[in-house]
């Protein structure tokens, strides 16, 4: 597996991840519906406004030169956040590559890009109910950060996300 940091060529790639990531990772918490509308162009364009803006770190896991993951970091954007608190904002792999290590690389990857940056700790936000994310959080050593939550609506569900913390000085 190569790891390198994405491209804006890479958008087509990472949006097709991250569309069939959450429709399989989301099933059962997401609506069916909004998961089915779920669009990789318009995730493409997205993407690729994103990554030529540079506004975050993105890195791609590589299999024989196919994207089978991804991993977004970067400085906390939450209101109460402090300059040495991180973010990982989001992290996919294709749902055929679950368990294959792809998903622990991707993250030891932005966890080395926080270290270097200067940052003390690293937050994320995550559904309650996806317990696979939650478990490989977990394993990375994150825990509940007490009394951050909030209530995010996605295709006419209320959904709560949990924020996870964890020091990047161990």
């Amino acid at each position: 597996m190569n790891l390198r940091r994405a491209t804006p060529e890479d958008a087509n790639a990472i949006a097709t991840v991250h569309v069939r990531s959450w429709q399989a990772a989301y099933q059962g918490i997401v609506p069916e519906a909004f998961l089915r509308s779920l669009s990789i162009e318009a995730r493409e364009a997205t993407w690729r406004t994103t990554l030529q803006a540079e506004t975050s770190e993105v890195y791609v896991a590589e299999e024989s030169q196919e994207i089978i993951g991804w991993i977004s970091v970067s400085r906390c954007q939450d209101p109460d956040s402090s300059p040495i608190t991180g973010e990982l904002y989001a992290i996919y792999v294709a749902p055929e590559h679950w368990g294959s290590g792809a998903g622990r690389a991707l993250w030891k990857r932005g966890e080395s890009y926080l270290r270097a940056s200067g940052f003390l700790d690293v937050v994320l936000w995550v559904l309650k109910e996806n317990r696979r994310a939650l478990r490989f959080y977990e394993v990375a050593g994150f825990a509940p950060d007490p009394g951050r939550e909030k209530v995010i609506e996605l295709g006419g569900a209320s959904l709560l996300e949990i924020r996870l913390r964890r020091s990047l000085t161990r």
